[in-house]
């Protein structure tokens, strides 16, 4: 299993919350009358940042540069598993 530093919600927490020490559903809950649920996504804690948190030109962007980095990984998995898949079903 993977470090929570090592994970996205993890890396997110550092840039936004790292000063603050609460975590998400914390400051939401506090701050904003929003509870997160164990299952919320990636892309909608991510949306819950930019569109609740203040944050400074110099933290969206590193929230930005995470988010798509992280969506462009997947994407490069994902091609690659369908290619993978597409080979073996060639070959027989």
């Amino acid at each position: 299993m993977e470090d929570f530093e090592n994970t996205f919600m993890g890396k997110l927490w550092y840039i936004v919350l790292s000063t603050d020490k609460r975590s998400f559903n914390e400051y939401f809950s506090e701050e904003h009358g929003v509870t997160c649920d164990d299952d919320i996504s990636d892309k909608q804690i991510f949306l819950l940042c930019k569109k609740l948190m203040d944050l400074s030109e110099v933290t969206i962007r590193e929230v930005d540069n995470l988010f798509y980095f992280k969506v462009e990984k997947s994407e490069v998995n994902h091609f690659k598993e369908a290619y993978a898949i597409l080979e073996t079903t060639m070959k027989g």
